[in-house]
């Protein structure tokens, strides 16, 4: 008999051959024959989902089974650890400890899920089911990728190939919440493009993830979304399409962004013609208002609408965005806010394809809104409409028919209000049946010109503020004034410029135009005239150092000394206006030198020069302190300082001295049709003891254009 001695490690091994044998008879990864591991579902992924809130991860402890249809994988390298799987409830994201999980869990594929052990947290929203909590991201809600070698123990495969029907859903139903509906599952968004701003670019960036803008024809600024790619897939450097159709992916959200991760590049079927360039049949501005019925709704599809731009983007009395566009003559007309600054001039002919874009109201006015430029195109140039010639009560009682076209009203009666007697803020303009506010933006090229006291004709578009009934104009040439008075009548005669005053032939009296007021205020030209000094008017020359208050003739500055005398004084031929401020009412403060111009009509860039002395050298006394102003109108009651060089001009009592003064008006008084009024003026109580100064003005001279 033959013994044959058998070692334990043979036994073994031998045992583990067999078993490998028998063990490789079947797939690992195929299912059971049925298809059917003979596991149900307990709770559904929305129900399972609603156990985080916030904070950390929380761990699942009791026995559940979730089940569903992996919807997408990382086949393409956009996914990468994780699987996005879905039930008829909702979706989730599993996040997984290995690579090429599509050759196990491929897309099509049921799974069930043990969660039991399993943790349930977010990332910035998408919540997720980890292997542990992630410490990193503890208050977060951060989950750690489940261990490969624990995939078995949770995940048990179904069958393959199941059906995944993408959701057909709208952007504006997705929303950051955490227990959306739709975050990880697979939608379908239809009626889409890539922002024009993104169609020269790839999927994703050189060296990271590209962020795209997906949006609708409709509402586009609501209807849109970000398309998320990794640097890491293998469609990254793969130009997005331009065209227009249907987008399928994941919906999720990081923070507050909303967005949307394909598969592959064929889940983006833009075959079709992007927005607005398709194409359209003419609807009238008069129907597309007609589809306003008090709250928001969109454009037709394949719809445009024609016009001529009436308004002016030139002279800035409307947003750059802006343009007002009307049909025809007599023809409706509205309002088309564009989604950026245009360069449509006034009189140019332009379609605008009107697809799906807004139609809302902003103030109370109807408004095309957010329009993309491209949408627009410019067909013709130097087209005019003719105004429709109205009363104010007509325009009231047809303001809406009416609203966004050119109208005109002639023999305007008065114009009252603005800034100061100019067109900036809101003129009130009456005719004999009525009144109709005419808003200029402070911003507008003409706001600081002034406007006429009447006008024989006015051109403008009617444009609502909520319920006041407005019209806005294009510029200056809109406005014919009507018959202003007679220039030179009783200001300076400004024949030719320069206009130059030396005062020396004062002992006649003040020359045209100049007066010296007491009691003048912020709000008031002055209570009166300054009484002379002495009493029979300025024939008789006065010392510098006479302390009586009053209008006076005083030696000029210019060839004298501090110690001239009196008799030197008065034979001097240079001669100054000068003034003694007391403490009688309206003299400190409220001396004020006036230059009164009937209208700088046809007067441009206004530049003001002039000497400002202190004459009396007595030591001890009182400083004055002046500056330089104007108001417009017959009677202004408002007076706007202007800047002077030097900054700062004072007057003092103990001081002999002659200041050269020049003053810029710029453009603040050009070409008005209205009286101005310059003054030089102490609107401050003196400072310091003792008497006040004899002050004097010399050499005025007024330059214009």
């Amino acid at each position: 008999m033959v013994t044959i001695k058998y070692s334990v490690s043979t036994v073994v091994l031998a045992a583990l051959i067999v078993f490998g044998v028998v063990a490789c008879k079947k797939s690992y990864d195929q299912p059971a024959p049925s298809g059917d591991p003979g596991i149900v579902a307990t709770i559904s992924i929305k129900d399972l989902k609603t156990r985080y809130t916030a904070g950390a991860a929380v761990a699942i402890q009791d026995d559940q089974v979730i089940e569903g249809v992996v919807v997408c994988d990382d086949r393409s390298g956009n996914y990468y650890q994780q699987i996005a799987l879905q039930d008829a409830t909702g979706g989730i994201l599993l996040r997984l400890g290995s690579a090429n999980l599509y050759n196990t869990y491929p897309v099509g594929r049921k799974l069930f899920v043990k969660v039991k052990g399993l943790y349930l947290g977010q990332y910035s929203g998408t919540l997720q089911l980890g292997g542990g909590i992630d410490s990193a991201y503890l208050s977060q809600g951060g989950v750690t990728l489940l261990a490969y070698n624990l995939f078995d123990k949770h995940i048990i495969k179904g069958a393959l190939n199941q059906p995944v029907i993408p959701l057909e859903v709208s952007a504006t139903q997705l929303t950051t919440t955490l227990q959306d509906r739709y975050i990880s599952t697979l939608i379908r968004l239809t009626d889409m493009e890539f922002a024009s701003a993104d169609t020269s670019k790839t999927f994703a960036d050189a060296g990271q993830s590209g962020n795209r803008i997906v949006q609708g024809c409709s509402a586009p600024t609501t209807n849109r979304i970000t398309l998320r790619t990794s640097n890491y897939s293998n469609f990254a450097e793969v130009k997005v399409p331009v065209g227009n159709g249907s987008i399928v992916g994941v919906y999720s959200y990081f923070g507050s962004t909303r967005q949307l991760t394909i598969r592959d590049t064929a889940d983006v079927r833009f075959n079709a013609a992007r927005c607005g360039t398709g194409p359209t049949t003419l609807l009238s501005i008069a129907e597309l208002r007609s589809l306003y019925t008090g709250a928001t709704t969109y454009g037709p599809n394949s719809k445009r609408i024609t016009g001529i731009v009436i308004s002016d983007r030139t002279t800035n009395n409307l947003n750059a965005q802006n343009i007002y566009l009307q049909q025809g003559n007599g023809l409706s007309g509205i309002c088309v806010r564009f989604s950026a600054s245009h360069s449509f001039d006034l009189g140019d002919s332009i379609d605008i394809n009107i697809t799906g874009q807004e139609l809302s109201e902003f103030n109370g006015l109807l408004q095309l809104n957010n329009i993309p430029l491209g949408y627009a195109t410019r067909v013709g140039t130097g087209k005019t409409i003719t105004p429709r010639t109205a009363t104010f009560a007509a325009i009231q009682a047809n303001f809406r028919a009416w609203e966004s076209t050119l109208v005109r009203i002639v023999n305007i009666t008065s114009l009252v209000g603005g800034t100061s007697g100019r067109w900036g803020g809101s003129v009130t303009m009456t005719d004999a049946t009525g009144t109709l506010i005419a808003f200029t933006s402070t911003a507008a090229s003409f706001a600081n010109n002034s406007f006429p006291g009447t006008a024989d004709s006015f051109v403008g578009y009617l444009t609502p503020f909520n319920a006041v009934m407005q019209i806005s104009f294009r510029g200056l040439s809109d406005v014919v004034a009507g018959a202003g008075p007679p220039p030179g009548s009783s200001g300076l005669p400004l024949t030719s410029s320069p206009y130059v005053q030396n005062f020396d032939g004062i002992a006649t009296g003040l020359p045209q135009g100049i007066s010296v007021k007491i009691g003048a205020s912020a709000t008031t030209l002055g209570t009166g005239d300054m009484p002379f000094y002495p009493a029979t008017g300025l024939g008789s020359p006065t010392a510098w150092n006479q302390t009586s208050a009053g209008l006076k003739n005083f030696a000029s500055f210019t060839g004298m000394t501090a110690t001239s005398d009196a008799a030197v004084q008065g034979a001097h031929p240079n001669r100054a206006l000068g003034i003694r401020q007391t403490s009688a009412a309206g003299y400190d403060p409220g001396a004020a030198y006036m230059l009164l111009l009937d209208n700088t009509t046809a007067k441009t860039n206004f530049q003001l020069s002039f000497l400002l002395q202190s004459l009396d050298a007595t030591p001890g006394g009182r400083t004055a302190a002046w500056r330089v102003e104007y108001g417009l109108g017959d009677n202004p009651t408002t007076f706007t300082p202007v800047t002077t060089n030097p900054a700062t001009l004072t007057t003092n009592l103990g001081t002999f001295a002659s200041t050269p003064v020049t003053v810029s008006f710029g453009t603040s008084l050009n070409n008005l049709n209205q009286k101005v009024w310059i003054r030089i003026v102490t609107l401050s109580a003196t400072t310091g003891s003792g008497n006040r100064p004899s002050s004097a003005i010399d050499d005025v001279q007024l330059s214009w254009n």
